[in-house]
């Protein structure tokens, strides 16, 4: 994998799910060493959207069951993630805030945890919606760097793999909680929403779906009622 910095330790955050409809809102990070950087490049990391769903299981499982210390997750299911966003826009922000917001718990906790002082961050934002909201004694004895395609970076890949895998968890939990398989991604969902809603009541789309998502019209749209032709 490319070389984005020359820290010999240094923590990876990357996030799952802010574009998927259906699912959880997922961040994770991932500490390496020089140990760790073996150990993933000889597992197979890479970034996680070029591997396939079985692949991205086998992989987080390998990395959790041996190195779970060097792992910090964040998990926003739908149901918290919409009051959450609500609460931001309320204070006039966006998702890019949300979401650096989570970031923002990841770096803490594996710098409370593991002391590291360097963050490689795959770059969401124009603007730098992360170390503002940092405490300030953690912010200071941080460097963070922000960078578009982080994944090429050893541990952003391999947070990128814990943050999918944490995401497709989600999505399998709240599929077989109402007993209906939800769909990936944002495009072609409509169908699945308005059958979800059917069965459940539209006040239970805030449990499984992203609400602020403009599809939520066209989710809760009443279907017209075609006249037969004569």
């Amino acid at each position: 994998m490319s070389t984005i910095h020359n820290w010999e330790t240094w923590l990876g955050t990357d996030e799952a799910g802010k574009g998927d409809y259906f699912g959880p809102l997922v961040v994770a990070g991932v500490y390496v060493n020089a140990e760790l950087r073996e150990v993933f490049a000889e597992l197979g990391i890479a970034d996680g959207k070029t591997l396939t769903n079985r692949r991205i299981r086998q992989l987080a499982e390998s990395m959790r069951s041996g190195y779970a210390e060097a792992i910090a997750v964040v998990e926003k299911m739908p149901a918290e993630y919409n009051a959450l966003y609500g609460d931001f826009r309320r204070r006039g922000k966006n998702l890019n805030h949300l979401l650096g917001a989570l970031h923002a718990e990841v770096i803490e906790t594996s710098h409370v945890r593991l002391g590291e002082q360097h963050v490689c961050v795959d770059r969401f934002s124009n603007a730098d919606v992360i170390t503002p909201q940092i405490g300030i004694t953690i912010r200071r004895n941080l460097l963070i760097k922000q960078v578009t395609k982080a994944e090429r970076d050893i541990a952003v890949a391999a947070a990128s793999v814990i943050a999918r895998d944490a995401f497709l968890s989600g999505m399998e939990t709240l599929s077989e909680k109402y007993d209906f398989q939800l769909p990936r991604g944002s495009y072609q969902v409509t169908e699945a929403g308005k059958e979800f809603v059917a069965l459940h009541g539209a006040e239970a789309l805030g449990d499984v779906a992203k609400l602020h998502f403009s599809l939520t019209d066209a989710v809760l749209a009443p279907k017209l009622f075609r006249f037969p032709a004569l």
